[in-house]
C-alpha cells in the first residue's frame, strides 16, 4: 500500500506501544511523587497544629499566673485553693502540688476564681472554676483536656541568690521571682521538654 503523503512514514506498533509503555511509566512515578507530597503536607500540617497547641498552653499557663492573687489583695486566697503547704517562695494565689499547679487569679470586676492545671494520665488538663467575690471559692470542675502526649508536668521556682529550687522547699523563706514550667513529651519515640520561665511581680 503505497503512502498519500510520499517520503512520509508513520509510527509502528512495536513504537506506539513503547511510547505507551513509557507514558504509563511517568503518570505511576507523578502519582508516587504527588502521594509522597501529600503525605508530608499533612505531617507537617500535623506538627505544626501539635506546635501551635503547645505554645497555646504554655502561653496560656503565663496568662493565669500573671493574673495571680498577691497577699495583700487575697490574703486568704491560697489557703481557700488547697490546705497550706511548704509554699514560703510562692505568692498567695499560687500552689504547686506536684502534679497539680492550682492558681488563684482575677476574674475581672472584683472578683476571683480558681484554676487547676493538672497531669492526669499522659494528658494535661485545665480546669476553671465559676467566679465569685466571697472565699470560700468555688473548686473547678474535672476541665478539659488541652494537651496529649504528656509524659511529666513539672514547676521550679526562681529563689534569688540560690537559683532554681522546689517551690515546696523548706530551706528558705525567700520570695520566689519567676517560675520554670516544664511540659516533658513524647515525640516520634524521644522524650523531649518544653520550658517556659514566667516572672513573678
Amino acid at each position: 500500500m503505497t503512502s498519500a503523503f510520499p517520503g512520509q512514514r508513520g509510527f509502528t506498533l512495536v513504537e506506539v506501544l513503547v511510547a505507551l509503555a513509557l507514558m504509563a511509566l511517568l503518570s505511576i512515578l507523578s502519582w508516587q511523587a504527588l502521594d509522597v507530597t501529600a503525605r508530608s503536607s499533612e505531617r507537617l500540617n500535623a506538627a505544626a497544629d501539635d506546635t501551635l497547641a503547645l505554645v497555646r498552653v504554655l502561653g496560656q499557663i503565663e496568662s493565669d499566673l500573671s493574673r495571680h492573687a498577691g497577699s495583700g489583695v487575697l490574703p486568704a486566697a491560697a489557703e481557700s485553693a488547697a490546705p497550706p503547704a511548704k509554699n514560703a517562695v510562692l505568692p498567695a494565689g499560687i500552689l504547686w502540688a506536684e502534679p497539680l499547679l492550682t492558681i488563684v487569679r482575677s476574674a475581672n470586676d472584683g472578683a476571683w476564681q480558681q484554676v487547676a492545671w493538672v497531669k492526669a494520665g499522659d494528658t494535661l488538663r485545665r480546669a476553671v472554676g465559676p467566679a465569685a467575690r466571697v472565699l470560700p471559692l468555688p473548686q473547678p470542675g474535672p476541665g478539659d483536656v488541652v494537651l496529649e502526649r504528656v509524659q511529666g508536668f513539672k514547676v521550679r521556682a526562681w529563689i534569688p541568690g540560690l537559683g532554681w529550687s522546689s517551690p515546696n522547699s523548706a530551706e528558705t523563706r525567700l520570695a520566689a521571682t519567676g517560675l520554670e514550667i516544664v511540659i516533658e513529651r513524647r515525640q516520634g519515640g524521644v522524650d523531649e521538654a518544653y520550658r517556659k520561665v514566667v516572672l513573678l511581680p
